[in-house]
């Protein structure tokens, strides 16, 4: 996430322009010669007319500088050496339906993998992503989000070993804001520690941080050796001897192609090339693929879908493959930036190699080029020319002594493979085939239709009742004309789009960024009349559900977690019902001849059509609220003052469901209503909690029982009137 808290004092990840060596900050730039230019995140070529060779000495002069005083050690260790390997990591947001399939309870790895081999070349690694946006719906914390997982830590475990048997490397997650929900028994640091260990994960991902927490790495190494760090920020000098690799998120290129710069001071450390809100990842996949570094493939942002391009996908599958099967020559001191070409428009990096010397190409202007471009190397020692981008040999040009190549890019990338054999290899040339056959699945762009419509179920029916003769405990709601106005904050999550909003404006209700942008639904609907639970269904009403229907939940994972050998708590009878999921509340709807609200019928109720703020009137009462901390509830009371048609008696306690619930193919959710008693204050990154009025909702990201019910959330239900 590009989330910045104050607490771990992180600094913006957006550079400064180029400036010469002397005028950058002392920190970032480690003594460089005046003759470099560079900001936080990037080297420049050299200037038009520079000496080239002084320039190529100054820039190693300054990596040695940069160097001095680091402990490098984790490069070498032979337990840390597979994070070199990792070229496409992917985020994986757990809540979509790729990873789970909540139908059939299972974790569908084999087709997530397979269409990651079909569409980007295969995934190296993922990011099992557990906690945000739902860190704040109730007290559970970051590391009860993965052991609340469909089946525990021990199936994840197992999801775990499937992707090491396909080679695939594992990061869990480290959310530090995450301060103000269930407190472990134990340092951060231990908790992660036992966490790794228990899935046997290959590495963390440290979340809006640039630097790794003191005493991580002893407690780490301790309960599993050879695990990577890799935060979100850009790390200082400093931290490369903790942290392996980095995000190259949103980095600030103002002259490209710039060179990486803490790749160029460890070659070894990955940076992974990230802008996940961009409809186009061509620029990242140029600064990885040309500085031979790696991507991080990230299409479902907390339930926001963004999905990559046919075309970039098989951009990047390209690029992958070359640096996967030449990964030897993309992590060692050799590297020698900028070498000469004939355009001042082409940019080479060359890779030195035992067996073969490589170089990778970018050409910025990707129209036809009037005049071709070429690079040239020495004659003495070069046996054939691929071009490893396309898959074809390559017949150089003799000129005074040296080989010219000529350079045909695709998509501005390219790469020159100068091999010291006589010919390529069986093997080599089957690599040159399948290079060459690399083409887009699907011949249209998927940003044409980059999300589907969520669509919700149809709204099930229920028993009516005469206004005449209201059923017990409920009450009417005249229903009519009224406008359903909602402030939405998108979260990185975004929301759903409005009735009849056009495709092109889809995108408005969608997309989560900012994330501290608003949504504003403005709805104009017109209800038929309804009745409504004066308030939330409560554990003794629920008890007589079970004790009359015998329902069982087919998954009993939390299920009525509070109640204590299958009996309420004494004194919670009247209290509401919590650790319900939204099929628990449903089964109970149905076996009381109702059905729930939506949550147009929800805010109805609670605002009238006069569209009063909060239930009682214009501004927040606590004293009428009833809202309890710490974790209580108060019994159900009737104070006067409550809506105009006599409902929602403790308001703000609990979250509700309700009946408008979403699917768009990838994300489940369901639009719960009220707020509730916890409210997790520390972080602005939280679903926030706490009484909420009228015109607010929550989109709550739905995956299995065992997540979905929580200690936050009850219902209420309603029943069609007639009159």
């Amino acid at each position: 996430m590009n989330r910045m808290n104050a607490i771990w004092g992180l600094t913006l990840l957006i550079g400064p322009p180029f400036v010469h060596a002397q005028n950058a900050p002392a920190s970032r730039s480690a003594e460089a010669d005046p003759l470099l230019r560079l900001n936080a995140h990037y080297i420049a070529a050299p200037a038009a007319g520079q000496d080239r060779a002084a320039w190529l000495a100054a820039l190693r002069e300054y990596r040695a500088n940069a160097r001095k005083g680091l402990d490098l050690g984790i490069y070498d260790r032979p337990d840390m050496r597979w994070l070199r390997r990792v070229f496409t990591c992917h985020f994986t947001f757990m809540y979509d339906r790729s990873f789970y399939d909540p139908d059939r309870d299972e974790y569908t790895l084999d087709p997530f993998l397979d269409d990651g081999r079909k569409r980007f070349g295969g995934y190296d690694a993922v990011v099992l992503w557990q906690g945000y946006p739902r860190l704040g719906a109730d007290p559970r914390n970051q590391y009860d989000m993965y052991r609340d997982m469909p089946g525990g830590l021990m199936r994840l475990r197992e999801a775990v070993r499937r992707f090491h048997a396909a080679g695939v490397r594992v990061f869990i997650d480290f959310n530090p804001w995450d301060t103000g929900t269930r407190r472990e028994s134990r340092p951060d640091e231990e908790a992660l520690a036992d966490l790794v260990a228990a899935l046997d994960a290959d590495g963390i991902f440290l979340d809006t941080m640039q630097a790794a927490p003191a005493g991580l790495r002893q407690a780490i190494d301790a309960a599993r050796p050879g695990v990577a760090f890799v935060p979100e920020g850009h790390p200082e000098l400093p931290q490369l001897a903790l942290c392996g690799g980095s995000w190259a998120q949103w980095l600030d290129d103002p002259m490209p192609p710039g060179l990486l710069r803490l790749k160029w001071i460890v070659p070894a450390h990955v940076q992974f090339q990230i802008r996940r809100w961009d409809s186009s990842h061509r620029d990242e996949i140029r600064a990885a693929f040309f500085n031979g570094s790696g991507m991080m493939v990230w299409e479902n942002v907390f339930g926001a879908y963004n999905p990559w391009s046919p075309e970039d996908a098989a951009l990047w599958r390209k690029a992958a493959r070359i640096l996967r099967r030449f990964a030897d020559h993309f992590d060692g001191d050799a590297w020698e930036p900028f070498h000469p070409t004939s355009s001042p428009e082409l940019f080479a990096h060359r890779w030195p190699g035992t067996d073969v010397t490589l170089f990778t190409l970018r050409r910025d202007r990707v129209q036809q080029a009037t005049q071709p471009h070429f690079i040239e190397v020495p004659s003495s020692g070069a046996g054939f020319c691929v071009d490893l981008w396309n898959g074809r040999l390559l017949e150089p040009k003799p000129v005074e002594g040296r080989s010219r190549i000529e350079v045909a890019l695709s998509d501005g990338l390219g790469c020159i493979g100068v091999f010291h054999g006589t010919e390529p290899d069986r093997e080599l040339r089957e690599w040159m085939r399948e290079q060459a056959a690399v083409q887009p699945l699907g011949s249209a762009s998927a940003q044409a239709a980059f999300i589907g419509r969520p669509v919700g179920p149809a709204v099930p029916t229920a028993r009516t009742a005469s206004r005449r003769d209201p059923p017990e405990g409920m009450a009417y709601v005249p229903g009519g004309a009224f406008r359903m106005r909602i402030v939405h904050q998108r979260r990185e999550c975004g929301c759903y789009p409005d009735p009849g909003t056009p495709p092109e404006k889809l995108k408005v209700f969608l997309w989560g960024e900012p994330h501290t942008g608003l949504i504003h639904h403005d709805v104009k609907l017109d209800l038929p009349p309804f009745f409504i639970d004066q308030a939330e269904v409560s554990n003794a009403d629920y008890k007589r559900f079970l004790d009359a229907g015998g329902y069982r939940p087919k998954d009993a994972s939390r299920f009525l977690a509070h109640w204590k050998d299958g009996r309420i708590p004494p004194g919670q009878e009247d209290h509401p019902v919590v650790y319900v999921d939204l099929d628990d509340a449903r089964a109970y709807a149905r076996w009381a001849g109702k059905r729930l609200p939506t949550e147009a019928e929800w805010q109805l109720a609670a605002q009238s059509t006069d569209g009063r703020k909060w239930p009682w009137g214009e501004s927040f009462d606590a004293a009428r609220c009833n809202t309890a901390g710490a974790g209580t509830l108060p019994v159900r009371s009737l104070p006067d003052g409550r809506s105009p048609y006599g409902c929602f008696h403790m308001a703000g306690n609990v979250w509700e469901w309700t009946e408008s619930d979403y699917d768009d193919g990838h994300t489940r959710f369901t639009m719960i209503r009220g707020g509730s008693w916890f409210d997790a204050k520390t972080s602005g990154w939280y679903l926030r909690g706490g009484p909420q009025a009228c015109n607010h909702h929550a989109k709550f990201i739905r995956l299995a029982p065992s997540l979905d019910r929580c200690a936050t959330i009850g219902f209420r239900c309603v029943m069609d009137a007639a009159d």
